[in-house]
Order: structure tokens, then C-alpha cells, then sequence
């Protein structure tokens, strides 16, 4: 009977103990506050008539973590949606803050939050910022396209500073009938001209046009993958993986006529057909996606293979795309960063590719801080929200607590870095640690590269639908179009890294992307 009793006890205590918790985080929808606490308004838990105390729902609440959103009006007077941001946020039990006061756990940007103040250097170890600076050199479009150098961007220049470049280039490709996209500094009113047509002496960019698109039911179409960075030095970066931002234009491509905008440019036209063409290959013209049931944001993968093109070429182009890109940049973005707070930032952008006709990808810019809207791209309401909770979950803000550390070494033990399938490290009574074959070896390894390692080990936990763009190379030969790349210069904890992730590959292919 005292067992009974008991037992009866333990189960009134944790259904309370739940209640308790839900009534914490109960949104007020009825005030418009995501964040306050229902119990607070004096509503009554489950089996009880009195209101919970005010002040100890206060104290419970202060102790929450706290995302501050940076310049939060201007970013909604410009049309940045936070809608998702805001619900992910609440669901992992953060309280919002507008102020500019320091004391933040999280500090989500939309814009740059580097460019006034030096944040860079005040940000405490504990805190994460949703920016990295120095990410500017990619998304920044005249830093990204006008330099040269990069095998997947379309021929570009900076006017009037490379005007000589361009006419030498436009010179020695005469026999060619090229069109030239100009578009001004802040990347907007896009037009489409001849060569005759161009004004040379106006502040712009001048890009070569992809004038042989791959048409989506007769639209020109763009295709958009989430990049995420969560560390510069050593370099980890993920793609989003398989799932694409499709957009199109508004009207039916006219290789003809490019006097309308909404027939040649993907930027910045109404997307509403970009959903009509959704909804038409997955529900009328694609049986097989219709059958299988595939998701909105993975379908179009189903469609592009049934149209006979090789969809592993495709994901090879991407990775290979954001690759060369972080190499030939990377050492401008280090120089920026201390190195006591590299731990503290990562970023999410999206990198936008236009496919030609043979689906050869040209990338075309890489947007800081994406905008997802659910007016313009209602369909993609449940990726939007699983990239962003991935996000943060990679990253460890969806681990923060309040005045908690936020490191791996809370959560990943030593041991779980330590490499068993180096025989060297273990038969061998003469270990030279300058001798780069004992570098990962338990004797040789600094707390630091361990600590290191620990924060990969975390980010493999924890990275959902993610792979690594700089994957090993058993991944590497997933595709006969993706060859050895050699002599890549990211620096010696990149090295390090690497060879740790080539290990755990033999053992493990999860480990391999």
C-alpha cells in the first residue's frame, strides 16, 4: 500500500512539474508577447486555484537566456522577416531583448553589428554572435565577383576602377556575343544590356549574363543553398544539404527581349510564380514526386533527375563552388578575428546560383543574413524553420543557458577525441611529437587542439540535415566529376582537423561528409 501511495506521489509531482514548465513558456498571444510567462498573468496550474507567485515566476524568467536582436526596427522597416527567428528562439527558452545593453547570450544580426563599435574584441567568451566578421569579403558582391580568381562567378568588373580590364576582356572575346549584366553598388536595379548599351563611366558592376539559362516551364530560374559557418580558424563549414530556395521569374523567358526585368532577372521580381511552379511539377507533371510524397524543398532534386541531369554533379558544382570561394578568401577573413573569441560567432548565408542549360552552376552573390519570408515563399515555411533550429543547434546556442558556458567541454568528454586507430601512438616508445606522424596522438596533442576537436565532435552531434563542404576524402570520390584536391592552405589547425576527420572516415563513413 505505502508503495501505491508513493508511486501515486512521483507521478502528481512530475505531471506538475510539467505543467509548471509549460506555463513558463506559454506564448500571450493575446498581447502580441511571445515570451511572457502564462503563469504570470494569474492563470491557475492544473489541479490548483491559486495563481503561481508572480515573484518567482520573475526570478525563474530572469534566469532564461537572452537573444538581443540588433537594430530590430530598422531590420523590419526594411522588410527582414523575424517570424521564424523569433518562434525558434522561444521554443528553445530564450526571452527577448531590444535594448542595446551588453548583457545578451545571443546577439542575432541581420545587418553587420562590427561596423560601429568594436564588438569584435568586447564579446564575452560566453556570448555568440549570428555574424563573423570579416564574411563581408563573400558578401560583400564587389569584394566576391570583381577580384577574379574564382571558377564558378560569371566575368565581372567594378566600374569605372576596372574599365581597361573589361574593354581588354570584351577586346579579346570579340568573336563572342556576350550580354552584360549592370547593376549598381547596392546591388539593385539589375538590367540587362548589349555591349553598345552599357554605361561605362556610371558607379557599377558589370557581369557577364548567363544568356543560355535552364528554363523552369519556360522561366529562367535561380537556385539557392544555406551555407553556415560556425568557425574560421580551423575553417568549418556546412551546406544545407539537398534542399534548395527555387525562384523564377515572374515571366516566360524571352532570349529576345530583355527590356522586362521579370523575364531575365530571378532578383528581386515577385516570386508568386516561383510557387505556381512548385505546386505544378510536384502535383501535375511529376508522378514520381507526387507518389513518393517527397518534401517541397527536396523535390526539385526528383524533378532535375527525371529531366535526365545528374543531380550528384549538381551537389558536387556546390560544394565545389563554396570551396573554392573559402579557400581564396579565408586568409582575409582570419586577419580579421581574435583569436580569444573565435568560439564566438558563426553566420548563416545564402548563395545564390543560376544553372545554364547544360546545368553547368554559376554563382552569382552570397547574401549575409538571408531574409525568409513567409509572404514571398510560403511553401518553404517548415524549411526555413528546421535550417534556423539546425542552425542553432550547431552552433550551441541551442545549448546556452543562462551565465553558462557554451563549450563542448561541458558536454564532450577527452575521450571522445581520442584517435584509437593510430598504432604508432601505441607501439612505439620513442613518440616524437615534432614528427608530424604523432601529431594526433594522445601524448602530442595540446589542450587546446583538444578542446578544438571537441567542438567538431559537438557540431557532428548536433548538424541535423548538414554536411561538411570540406569533407575527407572517401567523400571526396562520391562523384567521378569531384577530383583530389591538393595543396588547400587553411592553416595548421585546418591541417590538424582534417587528418582527425580522415581517421574517424576509415572507421566510419559518417564521419566521411
Amino acid at each position: 500500500m505505502i508503495m501505491v501511495w508513493m508511486l501515486r506521489w512521483m507521478i502528481l509531482v512530475q505531471v506538475l512539474s510539467v505543467t509548471f514548465l509549460l506555463c513558463l513558456t506559454y506564448p500571450d498571444k493575446q498581447n502580441g508577447n511571445h515570451f511572457a510567462p502564462m503563469c504570470s498573468k494569474g492563470e491557475y496550474i492544473t489541479g490548483h486555484h491559486t495563481p503561481l507567485s508572480t515573484d518567482l515566476v520573475r526570478g525563474i524568467v530572469n534566469s532564461r537566456p537572452v537573444v538581443n536582436f540588433y537594430r530590430l526596427i530598422t531590420s523590419l522597416k526594411r522588410g527582414y522577416s523575424l517570424t521564424h527567428a523569433l518562434n525558434i528562439f522561444h521554443m528553445l527558452g530564450f526571452v527577448h531583448q531590444e535594448s542595446h545593453r551588453t548583457q545578451w547570450d545571443v546577439l542575432w544580426a541581420h545587418e553587420s553589428p562590427f561596423i560601429s563599435g568594436n564588438l569584435t574584441n568586447k564579446v564575452h567568451h560566453n556570448q555568440k554572435v549570428s555574424q563573423v566578421p570579416g564574411m563581408q569579403q563573400i558578401t560583400h558582391k564587389a569584394k566576391l565577383t570583381t577580384q577574379g580568381g574564382l571558377k564558378y562567378v560569371p566575368k565581372s568588373f567594378l566600374i569605372p576602377q576596372q574599365k581597361l580590364n573589361f574593354l581588354e576582356e570584351v577586346k579579346k572575346n570579340k568573336h563572342k556575343n556576350r550580354l552584360w549584366m549592370q547593376k549598381n553598388i547596392e546591388h539593385r536595379g539589375n538590367q540587362v544590356k548589349k555591349l553598345q548599351e552599357l554605361d561605362l563611366n556610371k558607379e557599377s558592376i558589370i557581369q557577364e549574363y548567363i544568356s543560355n539559362p535552364y528554363l523552369a516551364q519556360g522561366r529562367k530560374m535561380s537556385l539557392g543553398i544555406y551555407v553556415i559557418v560556425t568557425s574560421v580558424d580551423p575553417l568549418r563549414v556546412y551546406i544545407v544539404d539537398t534542399k534548395y530556395v527555387i525562384r523564377c521569374t515572374s515571366k516566360l523567358y524571352d532570349p529576345e527581349d530583355f527590356t522586362d526585368p521579370r523575364t531575365c532577372i530571378t532578383d528581386g521580381v515577385d516570386q508568386s510564380n516561383a510557387a505556381n511552379f512548385r505546386l505544378e511539377l510536384e502535383k501535375g507533371k511529376d508522378q514520381i514526386t507526387v507518389k513518393y510524397k517527397y518534401k517541397e524543398d527536396t523535390g526539385s532534386n526528383v524533378v532535375f533527375a527525371r529531366e535526365g541531369y545528374d543531380t550528384y554533379w549538381i551537389q558536387s558544382q556546390l560544394y565545389d563552388a563554396v570551396r573554392d570561394v573559402f579557400e581564396q578568401k579565408w586568409s582575409s577573413i582570419k586577419r580579421i578575428i581574435n583569436p580569444t573569441k573565435r568560439d564566438s560567432f558563426f553566420c548563416i548565408t545564402r548563395w545564390d546560383f543560376v544553372p545554364d542549360e547544360d546545368f553547368n552552376l554559376h554563382l552569382l552573390e552570397a547574401n549575409m543574413s538571408p531574409n525568409m519570408p513567409d509572404a514571398e515563399h510560403p511553401f518553404y515555411v517548415s524549411f526555413f524553420t528546421s535550417t534556423l533550429y539546425s542552425l542553432l543547434r550547431i552552433s550551441g546556442v541551442g545549448d546556452i543557458r543562462k551565465n553558462n558556458s557554451t563549450r563542448p567541454s561541458y558536454i564532450i568528454r577527452d575521450s571522445d577525441v581520442m584517435l584509437n586507430s593510430i598504432p604508432s601512438c601505441y607501439n612505439s616508445s620513442n613518440i616524437s611529437c615534432d614528427n608530424t606522424e604523432y601529431l594526433l596522438c594522445p601524448q602530442c596533442m595540446t589542450q587546446s587542439q583538444v578542446e578544438m576537436l571537441k567542438s567538431l565532435v559537438f557540431e557532428h552531434l548536433n548538424r541535423h540535415d548538414m554536411k561538411r563542404v570540406f569533407h575527407t576524402q572517401r567523400m571526396d570520390d562520391f562523384s567521378s566529376n569531384n577530383t583530389q584536391r591538393v595543396n588547400i592552405n587553411l592553416g595548421s589547425s585546418f591541417d590538424l582537423y582534417h587528418d582527425w576527420l580522415s581517421h574517424k572516415c576509415q572507421l566510419d563513413v559518417y564521419w566521411c561528409y
